[in-house]
C-alpha cells in the first residue's frame, strides 16, 4: 500500500475516531438528562426544559415522547431519551470498530 493510501486511511480513521467520540460524549449528556428528569421536581423541571427541548427536537419524530413515565422521585423517566443514549452509544462503539478496521 502507498504511503497515500495509508495517509487517506489514517485520516479517515481519525474523523471516525472523532465521530465516534462526539457520538460517546452526546450519549452520556443525554444520560445525566435522564437522571436529572427523574429527580427534578418543581423550578428545577422548569429549569431542564430548554434542555429536554433541544433533545426532544434531534431525535426522530415517532420517537419523540414515547416511553415517558412517572418516577417515584417527582420526576419523569424518559424512555425516548434514553433510548437515543442506548443508540448513540451503538453509533459509537460502530464507529470505532470501523476505524479500527482502517488502519
Amino acid at each position: 500500500m502507498t504511503s497515500r493510501a495509508h495517509g487517506k486511511r489514517g485520516a479517515g480513521s481519525g474523523f471516525l475516531r472523532a465521530l465516534a467520540l462526539a457520538s460517546r460524549v452526546a450519549a452520556w449528556l443525554v444520560v445525566a438528562l435522564v437522571l436529572l428528569d427523574c429527580l427534578a421536581q418543581g423550578q428545577a423541571r422548569v429549569e431542564l426544559l430548554a434542555a429536554n427541548g433541544l433533545v426532544q427536537r434531534l431525535m426522530p419524530a415517532p420517537l419523540a415522547g414515547s416511553f415517558v413515565v412517572a418516577s417515584p422521585f417527582g420526576g419523569a423517566f424518559r424512555g425516548d431519551f434514553a433510548l437515543m443514549a442506548v443508540g448513540l452509544l451503538v453509533l459509537d462503539w460502530l464507529l470505532c470498530r470501523v476505524s479500527d478496521a482502517l488502519r
